[in-house]
Formats: structure tokens, sequence, C-alpha cells
């Protein structure tokens, strides 16, 4: 299979510029301006007029494989909000040996229709840490401890000592659980009230030392506060291996959308103040935060027609993926909050290469995959219901108006999302591991 996509604004060394594509076997075969279909082109040619041209997204925080959502629905989603590889985080002790690996591996390719990757653990005993060395060989980049689960500080301290000696990096739900007060769910502000920024801050002190002390390679989740943008950079400039991640909803949000959100931003970390969020986007122009993620979760969808949950009896979590780059990109274009080779950066190359997948994904060069994601910039959509599979009604952003819509996402030169539908089936993914 060839195509040939003609007269777009293409990404391509740091620059738009007006180039053609040549695709052949998956891969990008030649960028060329002005490129003409070569004769006797037998193959499909899309017209691009109009729109970006992007190297598609790579998330590496999303669950979707996990409560209500599944590696078939998860990837459609991810290929409508142009996602081309999603990395899997997966519930406790599911990921920790060749075997386990290998069940989860096989189930991800009979069932995705986008590129995916997978996280060892989540780790929450001695014996989760015994395999790791079998990860590694098999492509694992990271595995992942979640601190609410109240580690003893022993398994911590292994944790972070098993990722100096397989160079896996360590990525932690960083949040002390003894800074956590009881939830008022009378009170609108209760659950944030009990959900302070210092446990979150405590706990990035904490494993951060311990990773500076053991020379070990750790990846802070979903940075929710300020503070903790000052110990990461801090740290960074010590030496430490540290490297971070946002999500959307600390950058868009914040507390006060609990008020009339409710159940939708039920989320841990918790929304914070508007200046941490201020933080939280000049930690990423900086280069303090590496990376954007979705951290993308879904609960029980809700039965149509009945009432929404009550904010205690909401799960926790907020399934982002199909609104994901049509939600950063009309963020940086309306706001101007990062330049544009920093998107890019943060949500394509630099993903790829702590995955360890950066000899093909994350840039749109010869030689690398086809993984594009064409935005129409100049269309504004209201965010609605985008077809099968959508966790439109449980988002907070239903009815934000946006103005890029994604028109195209294709995985290794295959258009998986047309702007209206999924075109593939079921296990068109591949597990995509490092090298």
């Amino acid at each position: 299979m060839k195509t040939f996509v003609k007269n777009g604004q293409v990404w391509t060394e740091n620059a738009f510029r007006e180039a053609d594509l040549l695709i052949a076997e998956g891969r990008i075969a030649a960028i060329q301006n002005p490129c003409t279909v070569p004769q006797g082109f037998e193959g499909e040619i899309i017209d691009a007029d109009g729109l970006l041209v992007l190297p598609g997204a790579i998330d590496i925080h999303a669950h979707i494989q996990d409560g209500a959502e599944t590696f078939y629905q998860g990837s459609c989603s991810a290929a409508k909000g142009g996602v081309t590889t999603v990395v899997d985080m997966p519930p406790f002790s599911t990921v920790i040996d060749q075997k386990s690996w290998q069940a989860r591996k096989d189930l991800g390719e009979r069932e995705c229709v986008t590129d995916f990757g997978l996280t060892g653990g989540i780790v929450t005993k001695m014996s989760d840490l015994d395999h790791l060395d079998e990860l590694a060989a098999a492509g694992v980049a990271q595995f992942k401890l979640f601190m609410l689960m109240k580690p003893p500080t022993e398994l911590v301290w292994a944790a972070v000592q098993k990722a100096a000696q397989t160079g896996l990096r360590l990525t932690v739900h960083m949040e002390e659980p003894v800074c956590l007060g009881e939830v008022d769910w009378d009170d609108p502000m209760g659950f944030v009230k009990a959900n302070p920024p210092a446990a979150e801050n405590v706990a990035a002190a904490q494993v951060l030392e311990m990773a500076r002390a053991a020379g070990a390679p750790v990846h802070v989740c979903h940075v929710s506060s300020g503070r903790t943008v000052e110990l990461i950079q801090m740290h960074k400039a010590w030496g430490t291996d540290v490297t971070a991640e946002t999500a959307p909803q600390y950058l868009l949000l914040n507390e006060e959308d609990y008020l009339e959100q409710g159940d939708r931003v039920i989320a841990t970390p918790v929304l914070r103040k508007p200046e941490d969020s201020e933080m939280l986007w000049r930690g990423l122009q900086a280069g303090i935060i590496d990376c954007m993620i979705t951290d993308h979760f879904l609960g029980a969808l809700p039965d149509p027609g009945k009432p929404r949950p009550a904010l205690k009896d909401a799960e926790p979590g907020i399934a982002s993926l199909e609104v994901f780059y049509p939600l950063m990109l009309n963020a940086v274009l309306d706001a101007e909050r990062l330049s544009m080779d920093r998107l890019v950066e943060v949500m394509s190359s630099r993903p790829a290469a702590l995955m360890g997948i950066d000899d093909r994904k994350g840039r749109i060069a010869v030689g690398m995959d086809a993984d594009l994601v064409f935005f129409d910039i100049n269309s504004s959509w209201k965010i609605a219901d985008l077809g099968g599979n959508s966790r439109i009604s449980t988002l907070p952003y239903e009815g934000w108006r946006v103005n890029a819509f994604n028109r195209r996402t294709m995985v290794r030169g295959q258009t998986v999302w047309d702007g209206e539908k999924v075109l593939n089936q079921k296990g068109y993914g591949k597990y995509c591991g490092s090298q």
C-alpha cells in the first residue's frame, strides 16, 4: 500500500512547511515540496489542503483496559483524539513478569486499532519487583508505584533501587496518604479540602530524594501542584534523573469547577488553584514538565435518563482520550500558552523518547512510521458525542467550543479515524516496545 498526502502544512524539522508526503509500507518514504504524484502511482491520494499535518500524539499514561474501559473502545477514543500510540497503565500487579506481559500484549493486539505499549506493575508488594528484568527485555520502559495504596517505605526504596538496577523508569503516583483528610461530602469543596497539595509535595520530595541517592530514573505522574514543579526543577538542576507529566484537567480546569461540574471532575490528584495551573503551563514551556498525558480512566458509564451520581459515589477518573489533542492544540492556538514546537515535543517526540520508540515514532521524517493527525483549525466545533464508544457524557469539556478539529488520524500509513468514524477493525494496532 502506498499513500500520497498533498497540499498540507506539515510539521517537520520544527516548523510547518508546505510539503507533500509519500508513504510506503507504513512509513514516510519522501517529504518534498513541490512534489508531484509519481507517474503511474497506484494508491490512495489524500488532499490535505488547509490542514495542519502533525505527528500523532503518544500518551504514555492511560488506563485503557481497566474499569469500564477496554483496549478496543479505549484505542478508538485515542484515534479520535489524535493519539496514535497509547501506553496502557494496568491495574495492580497485572504486568509483573514475562507471562503476565505476554497475556496483556496478546489481548491488546487482538483488540486495539492504534498502536500501544505497556507499563509494568502496578507494584503493591515486594514480589512484584522480582521479574522486572523480564519486562525490560520485553520492551517495557516503565513500571508504576501507587503511593495512595500506602506502600511501606521499604517497598518504595526497593522499587527505586530496582529502577536503578534495571534502567526501567519508576513512574509514581505521588500522594502521601498521611497528608489526606476525611471528605465532608456535604461541602461542595470537601473533596478538595481533604486532598491538599501537601500530599503530592511530600511524596514527590521523598521519592526524588531516594532517586537522587540511588541514581534511579523516576517519573512524576500527573503533576497538579505548582510546588511540585519547583521540586522537579530543583532536582533536575541537581542532576537527578527525573521526568514528569501533567494532564489537560490540571491546565484547563481548577478547583472552582467542582462547584458546577461535581462528579465529572473527581480525580486524584484533585484540581488545584488557578495559580497552580499557571505554574504547570510555565513548567511545560520551560522543559521542567516533559510530556502531556491523559490519565484516561472510565468508571461505570451513566445509565441514559438517570441522574448523574452524587459526588461521593463518583469513581475518580476523567476519560479524555477522545478530545486530547484537539483540547491542547486549541489551548495553544487560542491563548498561546506554549510555543508550537514545544507542544509537538510534549505531545509526541518527548514521550516517544521516554518509551524508547523514538527510532520510529514521534516525528515526521523519512523512515519514521506514518503516524499522522490532520487538523482543521478553521473549523470551530462544539465538543459533543463523536459517535460509537464516545465518553463525552462523562467529561467536564462537554459543550466547550474548540477551534481544532481532527479530520484524520493515520497509524502506520492507514487511516483509522476519518473525522466521522473509526475505520479499522480490532487487531490493527501493534505492540510498540523500546529497542
